[in-house]
């Protein structure tokens, strides 16, 4: 067992004892003190659990008021977290590990009132794409956007540590530089650090796609000149992260959000260290539209249907530069396909998924059920789904998905016979 897994494993269990504690005593003032979070409002059809953690993150990060570089992670709760129905509610005792870098960790308790509020959802206008440089050897800030009133923006982040000793964090942080208070729709998922190359990016798309299907998000009431991070990620050498985030600026005039990373052994990098791109092979900048909608049918007998990720039509132009985001990374595709079988006979189709760009997976939302590849190489594709077909019917699928960071795009699903 790795060193980090036995400490996770250690603060899990402190938590999960300090639970225990609270509820074997007759009196709060006896046990474990336990901190009242203001209420916090989810969304979705669920809330997601990946929500519903990022939304007690967040909000404890706001209420006790943390360094921008503490790791706080939800560890356990009582009762356990499940998917928060459309206009249900749920009050959790919550235990969170907080760890400043290069000290042990922390239990804290934290108990919040969760209500799902029912809130127009809208889809985002802007891509802000964080990928370049993509391998960072020193602390820097990487981007920074906004967001203006009644904005939406999605936000994709793609980094690895380029050192070979030290630890590395990546912060993602929405500011409000205003006197007044704004409100904020936010849903991100991040994958964990790894040095795979694919396996950071494949985990955030699954957690994103499973948000984004069901609109689950939670609001944030961020106060004026604040500064609050969503994701601090703790990156060993060599390690990558990659995330997604979604954000509606839903009343006020503006948010930032900045992307930064440091080393161990370096202090905060300065509003000045943001520098051009040194990295001319991955991508920085912000994409406008970024969904895509294709409608198609497949009929037994006939051709297959075919669907390409990421091919060059599709690329998105960065707004200043018109530079095209290769590989179309962070982009939501819709297919909705007709399936038809015209015949007195039962018949089968197949989804398959080809690499074309080199190693890759995907994940898609088919339906309500969340599918995800194994890792395909080129020439060697993989079925993903498979459909059966009564005679005479017709049916309609939808097929939501997006590339994913740390794959090689563009690839083709091709819907056809076996």
């Amino acid at each position: 067992m790795r060193p980090n897994t036995v400490l996770r494993c250690g603060a899990v269990l402190a938590v999960a004892a300090a639970l225990t504690a609270v509820r074997s005593l007759p009196g709060a003032a006896e046990g474990p003190v336990v901190q009242v979070l203001a209420p916090v409002s989810v969304t979705g059809g669920p809330a997601t659990l990946d929500t519903l953690r990022l939304a007690i993150t967040t909000s404890a990060r706001l209420a006790l008021g943390f360094q921008p570089s503490v790791l706080v992670r939800v560890a356990q709760t009582q009762p356990a977290l499940v998917p928060l129905d459309a206009s249900a509610a749920e009050t959790v005792l919550a235990g969170l590990t907080v760890q400043t870098p290069g000290m042990p960790p922390a239990t804290r308790l934290v108990r919040v009132a969760l209500t799902n509020a029912i809130i127009p959802w809208n889809d985002a206008e802007i891509l802000l794409v964080s990928n370049s440089p993509e391998t960072i050897p020193f602390g820097k800030i990487l981007y920074t956007g906004a967001l203006s009133s009644a904005q939406t923006v999605r936000l994709l982040f793609h980094h690895q540590n380029g050192s070979k000793a030290q630890h590395m964090f990546i912060t993602v942080t929405l500011s409000n530089p205003s006197r007044d208070p704004v409100s904020l729709w936010v849903q991100g998922a991040v994958g964990a650090p790894s040095q795979e190359e694919v396996t950071p990016g494949h985990d955030a798309a699954r957690m994103f796609l499973d948000e984004y299907a069901h609109h689950a998000g939670f609001l944030v009431r961020l106060p004026g000149n604040t500064t609050v991070p969503l994701f601090v990620e703790d990156l060993p050498p060599l390690g990558i992260t990659s995330g997604i985030a979604q954000f509606s600026l839903l009343d006020g005039d503006r948010v930032n959000v900045q992307v930064a990373a440091r080393l161990a052994s370096e202090g905060e990098p300065s509003t000045m260290s943001f520098a051009p791109d040194f990295d001319t092979v991955h991508q920085r900048g912000a994409f406008v539209r970024p969904q895509i909608g294709r409608t198609m049918t497949y009929s037994v007998g006939g051709p297959p249907a075919i669907m390409v990720l990421a091919a060059d039509d599709d690329l998105l132009h960065e707004g200043q530069t018109g530079a095209l985001l290769q590989g179309n990374y962070g982009v939501v595709y819709r297919f909705n396909v007709d399936l038809v079988n015209p015949t007195s006979s039962p018949a089968t189709a197949q989804l398959v998924l080809h690499a074309d760009g080199g190693q890759a997976r995907g994940t898609f939302v088919i339906g309500d059920q969340i599918v995800e590849s194994q890792l395909v190489q080129p020439n060697a594709p993989q079925v993903v789904a498979t459909f059966p077909l009564r005679p005479q019917t017709r049916r309609t699928i939808r097929i939501l998905t997006l590339p994913e960071s740390g794959s090689n795009y563009p690839v083709r699903l091709i819907l056809g016979e076996p």
